[in-house]
């Protein structure tokens, strides 16, 4: 079984402003007896400590939520996906701290 993880912007926009480009949520990427992230939103992020600034800095506009619509702390987020071991495998990019990327659409 796997769990799809999504930033979602919420109805609080400054100004009316999107934070996410147009779009109402990012995946953040999955997690199935390993994780997996997802490299394709490297314009907001490249790396988990840069992901983690992304959304503290945006928490006001911004909730976690999983595919079953339940809403996540950093913290729970970092528990369910963050702390599980790396994908392995040829299609999979790790960064300096081990966590596996994909660039493909999904994980």
């Amino acid at each position: 079984m796997s769990t799809n993880y999504y930033f979602r912007e919420t109805d609080d926009h400054r100004n009316g402003e999107k934070l996410l480009n147009g779009v109402n949520e990012i995946h953040i990427g999955q997690y199935a007896a390993s994780t997996c992230l997802l490299m394709r939103n490297d314009q907001y992020y490249q790396s988990v400590e840069e992901m983690e600034a992304f959304y503290r800095a945006n928490s006001d506009r911004l909730i976690i939520v999983d595919e079953c619509e339940r809403i996540l702390t950093w913290d729970q987020l970092y528990e369910r996906l963050l702390s599980a071991p790396p994908r392995r495998g040829h299609r999979f990019l790790k960064d300096e701290a081990g966590f596996a990327w994909s660039t493909e659409e999904f994980c």
